[in-house]
This record gives structure tokens, sequence and C-alpha cells, in this order.
């Protein structure tokens, strides 16, 4: 049966709050190497590496991934 997020105490508030920070994390990480703004008058961002973009796109499908499991675990 669902449980609603009122019913979840303060360990499971922590982890779900973790889980949430890491997948935010990760989009941002992913968004400096794809999405940086060029700015006039400033260097130009340099181009990631395949390396670079591989290790951010897997973090943000492994934190996605276990946020959506820990909202399945504790919430039903």
């Amino acid at each position: 049966m669902p449980r609603s997020p009122d019913e979840l105490d303060e360990e499971e508030r922590t982890r779900l709050r973790r889980a949430h920070i890491r997948l935010r994390n990760a989009s941002t990480a992913l968004e400096a190497l794809t999405a940086s703004p060029k700015q006039k008058g400033r260097w130009d961002p340099q181009v990631p590496t395949d390396e670079a973009l591989d290790g951010a796109r897997t973090e943000l499908r492994t934190a996605w991934d276990a946020v959506w499991r820990l909202e399945a675990e504790l919430l039903g």
C-alpha cells in the first residue's frame, strides 16, 4: 500500500533528500559540460572529452534510477 510523504521518518526523509541532491548535482555537472554559454569578451568553453561526457551521463542515469528506486521503496 502506498505511503504518504508525511509518514516518512527522519532517516527516510534524509535518504530521499540526499538522492534528490545527488540527482540535482549530476544534472548540473552535465549541464556545465554541455550547455555552458559563450560570453562575449571571455574565453570559449572547452569541448568536453568523451570520457567526461560519458561519466556525467552515467552519473545522471545512476542518480535518476536511485531516486525512483528509493521513491518506490519508501512510498510504494
